[in-house]
């Protein structure tokens, strides 16, 4: 079975060397899996002045693997391989318009034989995958075995959101998954948004109602944070032929941001520490820069919750912005309140609406007690 390690976005930079980390860390993970190529779906590089200064050094990185490197330029390294340039003996850049066809060799039975070969057609750095490139990339020649599309595109071209990362340009090369399906490859494998997603594409034709009857559409995301808003661990795709290949997401030991967000409720204080020190402790053995938040209310005194919160935090930044309402719990306006919200009213009220009782009953909760408080701190309340 021959195997493909896919990823993108590695935006490379001399200030930010947690990103050449994670470029080898999975250099190296492919290699220890056997993998026979690895693609790089677009902005290896931050922009065309990084790869300049970064070039030499990364040589060294891209020699001696037993595999070659497949890369596209995106849209912030499109120039970077323009000249002659050399980026080390394995890797293979695709540049050629509107697009090229690079294969891949396994020797599966150790015989010196080509046993198994997939394709990969490449399309470099393009603003708009237009209908001529598209009908050009259907009427491509054909193949017997498995064939990926190496693109750097936006799916569906949604508005900018965190997994968009930093690109101004969020309809950059827009496609949508059945203009993709139509294309029939056995997997797409995709670069410029930073988020991980794996979808499947529709067939172009109506022969199979599989949703991913059309092939499998991936971005890895970057290997690294390049953004605090690309939060949680990162991820490479693997992707494996046989008959249907296979794509799946695995998580990459590299440097990413994190952040822990807690909401505490009279009576939670003790499983809210509980949940902090227990992401800590998982948090301390990975390559993080982590941030933990938590608000709500406590029925406990403040100055005793914050010192228990801070010790099960350790060293990493913590926001508490949780307020005691000890005092307020058997106040006759909130006994008032409880004795006449209760989960019958809350079934009742959100029957014909899909909500959550339980939820609602702590919303309407911490409402109250929110208010209370303020009415508290203004003397308004006796």
């Amino acid at each position: 079975m021959g195997r493909l390690v896919h990823t993108a976005d590695v935006h490379l930079h001399p200030d930010a060397p947690e990103r050449r980390q994670a470029l080898e860390a999975l250099l190296d993970r492919a290699e220890s899996t056997d993998a026979d190529a690895v693609t790089i779906g677009g902005d290896l590089f931050e922009d065309e002045v990084a790869a300049e200064r970064l070039r030499p050094e990364l040589r060294s990185l891209f020699s001696d693997r037993p595999y070659p490197v497949v890369l596209i330029p995106g849209n912030h390294d499109r120039e970077a391989y323009e000249g002659d340039v050399f980026f080390g003996a394995a890797v293979r850049t695709a540049t050629v318009e509107p697009f090229e066809h690079v294969l891949v060799e396994r020797d599966a039975a150790g015989s010196g034989g080509n046993d198994l070969v997939s394709r990969i057609t490449c399309v470099p750095y393009t603003r708009e995958l237009d209908d001529d490139l598209l009908v050009a990339l259907r009427d491509r020649e054909p193949f017997d075995g498995p064939e990926y599309l190496l693109v750097h595109c936006s799916l569906e071209a949604p508005a900018a959101t965190a997994d968009t990362g930093d690109e101004e340009a969020a309809r950059y090369a827009p496609v949508t998954r059945s203009e993709l399906g139509a294309l029939e490859f056995d997997a797409v494998l995709a670069g410029h948004y930073h988020g991980a997603n794996r979808v499947g594409l529709p067939a172009s034709s109506a022969e199979s109602n599989a949703a991913d009857a059309g092939g499998t559409f991936v971005y890895p995301g970057t290997p690294a944070s390049v953004t605090t808003a690309e939060t949680g661990r990162r991820s490479i795709a693997i992707v494996d032929d046989g008959a249907t290949p296979s794509v799946a997401l695995e998580p990459l030991d590299s440097f990413h941001y994190d952040e822990l967000e807690l909401t505490v409720r009279p009576g939670d204080a003790k499983d809210a520490i509980g949940t902090v020190r227990e992401q800590v402790a998982t948090w301390a053995h990975r390559d993080v820069e982590a941030e933990i938040a938590i608000e709500g209310f406590v029925d406990r005194d403040e100055a005793m919750f914050a010192a228990e919160l801070a010790d099960a935090a350790g060293d990493v930044p913590l926001e508490n912005r949780t307020r005691s309402v000890a005092h307020l719990l058997d106040h006759p306006i909130y006994r008032e309140f409880e004795a006449r919200i209760d989960a019958d009213t809350a079934l009742d009220a959100t029957e014909n609406e899909g909500h959550d009782p339980d939820q609602l009953l702590d919303d309407a909760r911490e409402r109250v007690l929110a208010a209370m408080a303020d009415l508290a701190a203004e003397g308004e309340l006796s």
